[in-house]
């Protein structure tokens, strides 16, 4: 929860805006958060959102965005030229991230129709029904295949890394799942169940490990307050610097 786009957490739609900073039209989500207190700007992958506590008047976000526009159009810029990874193709050789490095995709036609991947040092092998030809239909169970075996590896390697953090502070995790996401990294649920992007598979284990933990603190507080960032750097000092970096990092491999 909080970490770059995770911010639809109270049920509501959203709203798409539209305001000028000087002289551009900026296109922002508007959410409102029955946890905010004050007014929250967020940028990342899916653009400009705006976060009103329940009350706030629509104007009063308008006027920080205004007060913010150099801020705005700045960071908007930043993640504009910010190198964009190759959608998968389903071809031989692709790369594939894999804990900050980069796997190589090897495939093998055979005589079965089920696909089995294996990893092999750094070669990923993706062995897949011989009868299915260069096409799109291919590629796409292809990239199921990769996908169910990205949550697989997600589960084994964040379960025992929540659970560490989690017992560190003195609480259980209820539930991990695995989902592939493309707007929020993780989320901690009021049950103590803890819901993880599979694609963080492709970032470096320091990344993975900053998000496990940030999760584990919302066990115990379900905020960002002052409470929730002791907790935080309790358990990882260096936390502001991971979280950095997990923003702006393009990972290797190819989007899938």
């Amino acid at each position: 929860m909080g970490i770059g786009g995770w911010i639809k957490r109270d049920g509501a739609k959203p709203l798409i805006r539209d305001i000028d900073l000087h002289g551009t039209q900026v296109r922002y989500t508007l959410q409102r958060s029955n946890r905010r207190r004050t007014i929250g700007l967020k940028i990342g992958a899916d653009g400009l959102v705006v976060i009103l506590p329940p009350r706030t008047p629509e104007r009063e976000g308008e006027r920080v965005l205004r007060d913010k526009a150099d801020w705005v159009l700045s960071h908007l810029k930043k993640w504009r030229d910010k190198p964009r990874a190759d959608e998968f193709e389903g071809r031989d050789g692709e790369r594939i991230g894999y804990l900050g490095s980069a796997l190589v995709l090897r495939l093998h036609p055979y005589g079965k129709a089920r696909t089995r991947i294996e990893r092999q040092g750094d070669e990923l092998h993706l062995y897949y029904d011989e009868s299915l030809h260069d096409t799109p239909l291919r590629a796409a169970t292809l990239r199921r295949a990769l996908m169910r075996w990205r949550k697989g590896e997600a589960l084994a390697y964040m379960a025992p890394r929540l659970e560490s953090y989690a017992q560190r502070l003195g609480v259980e995790v209820s539930a991990l799942h695995i989902r592939e996401q493309n707007r929020r990294w993780g989320s901690c649920a009021s049950d103590g169940s803890i819901r993880m992007n599979a694609r963080l598979m492709a970032y470096p284990a320091e990344l993975i490990d900053y998000v496990c933990a940030h999760e584990a603190c919302h066990l115990i507080e379900m905020n960002h307050s002052p409470r929730f960032y002791a907790l935080l750097a309790r358990l990882m000092p260096d936390h502001a610097h991971r979280r950095a970096m997990l923003m702006r990092l393009t990972p290797p491999g190819v989007v899938y």
